[in-house]
């Protein structure tokens, strides 16, 4: 929903609900996406966002692989962007220092909205 009134205030073409061309918007300051998949994060757990730590692992805070799922679908939604599956698949299972956090979610979503 946000996209589509981003679009309409920009003056972008709408496909469906859909902005394009994404790469058209204007990006995200970091604190906002940050605060974006915290609160996507939060509704996927069942918590407040001042509830969610941004840097520990999410599956240490209850996170499923099922939520898991849900929780990338809506940030995709959300931010426009597409995660590759296996950039997924290597912080949960390559990166057990850093691991699968808000914060490690948000780098994808600034990496990828540049079109990185």
């Amino acid at each position: 929903m946000r996209r589509r009134l981003l679009a309409l205030l920009l003056g972008l073409p709408l496909v469906g609900a859909v902005a394009l061309p994404a790469a058209a918007a204007p990006s995200l300051p970091y604190h906002e996406i940050v605060d974006g998949v915290r609160q996507l994060a939060a509704q996927q757990l069942g918590r407040r966002p001042n509830e969610i730590d941004t840097v520990s692992s999410l599956f240490g805070q209850g996170l499923t692989e099922n939520g898991l799922t849900a929780l990338v679908i809506a940030i995709q939604d959300e931010f426009g962007v597409v995660i590759p599956d296996d950039e997924i698949h290597h912080a949960k299972y390559n990166d057990t220092i850093v691991g699968l956090s808000v914060r490690r979610l948000a780098d994808m979503v600034q990496r990828h909205s540049r079109g990185e």
